[in-house]
């Protein structure tokens, strides 16, 4: 039997074996994928936004403080689209919630990180996602369709 998903107290840096939560921002303009240039000294390379929340943090907490830190605009929405197990740091656990952000606006940027706009239906594998896990979260709100309640004509009683 495989062992259970207990761990030790919370550590500031990864730990062999160890687990970390993060949340992933997917962000959205139009229904296109945003991804972030990041031009700095000590990583390079196309990243969503992402951090290892805090402990006993909550995660949409952190997701909206990282939508403030790396996007700076208005969301339209801000939802939970996936929870993924991957191989972490240290040969630990990576627990990944990934947020889909619809952005209100195109972010500018900074000195660090350039926003790059894909093209429509154009993906690549960035971090620990695949292509086809960026087609299914871009696309989730153009899939998931809202069905008006049906209306009962009087007298009609249904159990469910």
């Amino acid at each position: 039997m495989a062992a259970r998903a207990f761990f030790g107290p919370p550590s500031k840096t990864a730990a062999p074996g160890g687990l970390q939560v993060s949340v992933y921002l997917v962000p959205v303009y139009q229904g296109r994928l945003l991804a972030f240039d990041i031009h700095a000294k000590a990583v390079s390379g196309r990243w969503l936004p992402w951090a290892v929340i805090d402990y006993r943090q909550n995660p949409y907490e952190a997701a909206a403080l990282l939508a403030d830190d790396w996007l700076d605009v208005g969301l339209d929405d801000l939802r939970v689209v996936d929870v993924l197990s991957a191989e972490g740091p240290l040969q630990g656990w990576e627990l990944a919630i990934v947020y889909r952000a619809e952005l209100a606006e195109l972010p500018k940027g900074d000195d660090g990180r350039a926003p790059y706009l894909y093209p429509a239906d154009r993906y690549d594998a960035i971090a620990i996602f695949e292509p086809t896990d960026f087609e299914r979260w871009v696309s989730v709100a153009q899939t998931q369709h809202r069905t008006p309640a049906t209306t009962l004509p009087p007298g009609d009683v249904r159990v469910f």
